[in-house]
């Protein structure tokens, strides 16, 4: 081609795949004819498609069926063939037939499918922002709507499992999928686009907005949020937007209206009907403020410029026009509700109060219009309202007298019918005598509006219903009612209707003082109202002002009156009373939000309304200057099993260790609970991590390798549980090694049994208060202390439970030396009770005692004794003390956590007690040895608390040896003579530890000689 030059050419080798043989920079110019014009990027002479996205273009193996990618995403691909099929099924290219993901069928079911069970728990913590929207995209149809949702009520219902991994993930999608205001119309046009028969399209439709007007998203997600919340040892403090059936419903609201509005430009005239049976399923939802507030919002808020307000009005009208009657009646009914939360007099008095809502009553009545001007079905379901006398009370006085307002625009013809169910219902004897007073109130308020307003139009209609003889009967009624506010109620009413229709001189007048009240003066002047439907610039401003006004204290009524708007010039005053109440379903406003009184100051600045932007996706490998030195191929994080092995073994390239050793332990345990990808390589891989170095110097590597080592164990504890115990005594392993792999063990057992939270909460990591001048230089310090380092939870745990074993003791021994203090025995009951009441919680159930004996116990034990049988004085266990200290408290701790409901308790029980007798000689010479020794007598003592009478009967001698021995430690130990190496710390432990021992062991000695010889022995 004439004007191309190449840049680079490359040839492809055979082990690599062929590159293009042109390249060409797409900023760089040549000359043609003296011209400078810019360079095309072309290929054998054809363009290059602009739709097919960046990701088409990595790395990875393309597919020419949708078949082939289903067989793909089944086949477990790698990142970069993930993202090229991806990118391929949301655009629909490459294939050699149409295919749409939009169109449900059931390959499009079974491709979804895959991506929701298979792909994402695997993939959707290692994709950065721009990958995981493109499986955002893929799953943006019906058929991935209704997977996503089956999903999270799948794993939200199985308890069989930890699922909380994945549940995080499928919440992280679905946010990201839900999101927006055109999510709607995106689907509506994806569905439309792929030209299939109508039925069909009907029928899905008619799925999604059953789905989408029901309550099961907002129920699936918020149970699915508790077993989140749940699975964290947390209580939930509050709720994600999905969660929330108020903010959901106003996102319902705002979708609806975009495709409202999409439909009023699309030629195809099943959008707006598409959008009215959404909407007709929305309304089931009984939460008017929230979906208004989004649709009506969307509509006609200054914020949306993209749409004129005639425009949107058309499509509001269309929309509401297709819905079935019943429908319609309902929504007008919900639109009021949610006026009586706009049309509001907080904050204003006197004549600024009247100007203001004035224009908003004006401005509501504007939209009012559109809705009744041409709908005779509207028309009558708002009049049923008004004669209703319980919903008539539920609207505030500014929302009645705009549909009034309204109502006489659009036609009043209707006002007369109205004014005649008013009279008669407020003439009715039964009405006079047991409603209450509040809804007698509105009533009357309602019918001298719509007598005013009539009165202007039809003079004649007023006076027929001014002389009938309902009327008369209904004052004659009232004025003999036993009530006296149904009596006062009645003259007012009679004077207004008389001020209109009677000439002067003519005028009704009790000559009562009650009638003189500046609150009757108010109720008399309702007739003479005018006010007239603003414009939807009005009603535009109004929704604006209702989104950024600030709630400010109310100012105190003078004398308990409010004065209302001006008429003629004059100030009609408000009654004193309260307000009608406001229905209970604009309440539902601020469900889930936090309510905060803002005290009115004059310094308020105006921008703390303004919600900042939220950061957009960075690249740090992108903001070097120089374009050469960024890294276009840095590795992901693993998604599978093998990749995560390979990854560890990589002692090259630092950068894929430390992601892979980060990301190990969240990997294993999402996994774990998916497939048997963990169990197949669980032996494999916790040989890696029991072998494994840190040639990179990683920060916290001990940390994440035992995180994943217990991930591992907990992920198969039948098999692991004997491999790790089996490989802590084999050849070939350092101290700091061994020590690891009882530590996984003790803090595994431990999570097994429901104490993660705690060992978490004394995780000396978290709590590290070491004085740094005091370590050696980090290098030298991970080396000449990796054992330590290696047992420091498992240390953190052993102290937390050893606290808890001897604190009752202590609080014992300080009540009996304290019993001539009353008051001070009173006070540290009542405070040990209300301690013990805060930290009541809900018990985790107890897993490990199921297989404690087989998994943990018998092959720590077995493999101990064959290590001291076999090499005796040579045992690792016996010359290096700290190893054996960390064996005894990784039993001791796991047995203390399956406690007493552990199978065969007794027979390990026994088993233990010799093991630690048998210590006595090596005890004599360590304090750290004896310390564990005494520990885990303690532990069996506490363990067994409930058969102290069985352990009498079965292992009398070893009880009378042990009572011996340790009475003989605690009158030794503290003087120097029984054991080295301890200071008066460690001796003060080892005596309190022996005085615990000596305690319990006296009780189960006690307890049977009281059985043997009675009960005045001892």
């Amino acid at each position: 081609m004439e004007g191309l030059t190449a840049v680079k050419t490359h040839r492809a080798q055979s082990n690599q795949e062929p590159e293009p043989a042109l390249t060409i920079r797409s900023s760089h110019k040549v000359s043609r004819h003296g011209e400078d014009v810019p360079k095309v990027a072309t290929r054998d002479g054809v363009n290059q498609h602009k739709k097919v996205s960046d990701a088409s273009t990595r790395k990875g193996i393309g597919c020419t069926s949708p078949e082939d990618a289903l067989h793909i995403l089944r086949s477990q691909p790698d990142t970069e063939t993930l993202l090229t099929i991806l990118s391929q099924l949301k655009s629909g290219s490459g294939f050699t037939k149409l295919f749409s993901l939009a169109y449900p069928g059931p390959l499009q079911g079974q491709i979804v499918n895959t991506l929701v069970i298979a792909i994402t728990p695997t993939f959707w913590a290692s994709l950065d922002g721009k990958d995981s929207r493109l499986l955002v995209k893929c799953l943006s149809n019906i058929t991935g709507l209704n997977a996503v949702i089956a999903r999270l009520r799948a794993l939200s219902n199985d308890s069989a499992a930890d699922k909380s991994h994945e549940l995080q993930d499928l919440f992280d999608l679905t946010d990201l999928l839900l999101q927006g205001d055109d999510f709607l119309q995106g689907l509506w046009s994806g569905l439309h686009a792929s030209g299939s028969e109508a039925v069909k399209l009907n029928l899905a439709w008619k799925e999604l907005a059953n789905l989408l007007g029901s309550a099961r998203i907002v129920g699936i997600a918020a149970q699915a949020e508790d077993v989140v919340w749940q699975s964290k040892g947390k209580v939930r403090t509050k709720s994600l937007w999905l969660s929330n059936s108020a903010e959901y419903c106003t996102w319902i609201g705002r979708n609806i209206a975009s495709l409202s509005v999409h439909s009023a430009g699309n030629a195809h005239q099943n959008c707006a009907q598409d959008a009215a049976k959404v909407l007709d399923r929305s309304l089931g939802l009984r939460q008017p403020v929230s979906l208004m507030k989004g649709l009506v919002g969307r509509l006609f808020s200054s914020q949306a410029k993209e749409t004129p307000l005639q425009d949107a009005a058309v499509a509001f009208r269309t929309l509401l026009g297709l819905l079935p009657i019943f429908r319609k009646r309902e929504f007008i009914e919900q639109c009021l509700q949610w006026f009586s939360g706009l049309l509001t007099e907080e904050g204003l008095v006197g004549d600024a109060m009247a100007s203001t809502q004035s224009k908003k009553t004006a401005a509501a009545a504007s939209l009012l219009e559109i809705l009744l001007k041409t709908d005779k079905n509207m028309q009558h379901g708002l009049i049923e309202l008004l004669a209703d006398a319980p919903r008539n009370a539920a609207l505030s006085f500014p929302v009645r007298l705009a549909v009034i307002c309204a109502l006489s625009a659009a036609n009043s013809d209707e006002l007369q019918t109205l004014l005649e169910r008013l009279m008669a219902t407020f003439s009715d004897a039964l009405f006079i005598s047991h409603a209450p007073i509040i809804q007698q109130e509105s009533l009357a308020q309602t019918l001298l509006l719509t007598a005013g307003y009539l009165h202007r139009d039809q003079p004649m209609a007023v006076f027929v219903t001014a002389r009938s003889a309902g009327h008369m009967q209904g004052v004659s009624d009232r004025l003999g009612a036993s009530n006296e506010r149904a009596r006062w109620l009645g003259m007012v009413v009679a004077m207004a209707i008389s001020q209109v229709v009677d000439k002067e001189g003519q005028k009704m007048d009790f000559g009562v003082e009650e009638t003189r009240t500046e609150e009757a003066v108010w109720y008399r002047n309702l007739v003479e109202l005018k006010h007239q439907p603003g414009t939807l610039d009005d009603f535009s401003r109004l929704l604006r002002e209702s989104e950024t006004k600030k709630p400010v204290r109310r100012k105190p009524r003078q004398a308990g009156l409010e004065k209302m708007p001006n008429i003629n010039g004059k100030p009609v005053f408000g009654p004193p009373r309260p307000p009608p109440p406001q229905p209970v379903a604009s309440q539902t406003e601020v469900v889930g939000e936090k309510i905060s009184e803002v005290v009115e100051s004059g310094d308020d600045d105006d921008d703390d309304d303004l919600t900042p932007y939220g950061k957009p996706d960075s690249d740090p490998e992108d903001s070097d200057e120089d374009a050469t030195l960024v890294n276009r191929n840095r590795p992901r994080a693993p998604v599978y099993i093998r990749d995560l092995m390979r990854m560890l073994a990589d002692d090259q390239n630092a950068e894929r260790f430390q992601l892979a050793i980060q990301h190990a332990a969240s990997l294993v345990r999402r996994k774990s609970t998916f497939g048997s990808e963990v169990k197949d390589h669980a032996v494999e891989l916790l040989s890696t991590l029991c072998n494994l170095q840190d040639p990179f110097d990683t920060e916290d590597c001990d940390e994440l390798r035992l995180q994943t080592m217990i991930a591992v164990l907990l992920s198969d504890v039948g098999t692991l549980g004997p491999w790790l115990s089996k490989h802590a005594f084999a050849e070939g392993y350092s101290i700091a090694q061994r020590c690891l792999m009882f530590t996984a063990l003790g803090l595994g057992g431990r999570e097994l049994a429901g104490f993660k939270t705690e060992d978490e909460t004394f995780n000396p990591q978290l709590q590290n208060t070491e004085f740094p001048s005091k370590r050696l230089p980090p290098r030298m310090h991970a080396i000449y202390t990796g054992a330590q380092q290696s047992t420091k939870r498992l240390e953190a745990a052993h102290k937390s439970v050893e606290n808890s074993l001897i604190q009752p003791l202590a609080l014992e021994a300080a009540d009996q030396t304290t019993s001539h203090l009353n008051a001070v025995k009173v006070r540290s009951f009542s405070s040990r009770l209300s301690s013990e009441n805060r930290t009541k919680r809900k018990p985790n159930p107890n897993l490990l005692a199921k297989v404690f004996g087989p998994a943990f116990f018998a092959p720590l034990v077995g493999r101990y004794q064959q290590d001291i049988a076999a090499y005796g004085s040579a045992s690792i266990l016996a010359s290096a003390p700290f190893v054996l200290v960390t064996f005894l408290k990784t039993i001791a701790l796991l047995l203390h956590a399956s406690g007493p409901a552990t199978l065969n308790l007794a027979g390990i029980t026994a088993e233990f007690w010799d093991l630690l007798l048998g210590l006595r000689v090596q005890a004599a010479g360590d304090i750290s040895i004896l310390e564990a020794v005494l520990f885990g007598l303690l532990t069996l003592l506490e363990v067994n608390q409930d058969g102290y009478q069985r352990l009498a009967a079965d292992i009398p001698r070893q009880i009378a040896e042990a009572q011996q021995w340790v009475q003989v430690v605690f009158e030794n130990v503290g003087g120097g003579e029984m054991v080295v190496g301890g200071g008066s710390q460690e001796e003060e432990k080892v005596r309190t530890l022996a005085a615990g021992v000596m305690v319990k062991l006296g009780e189960i000695v006690k307890g049977e000689q009281r059985r043997l010889f009675g009960a005045e022995v001892g």
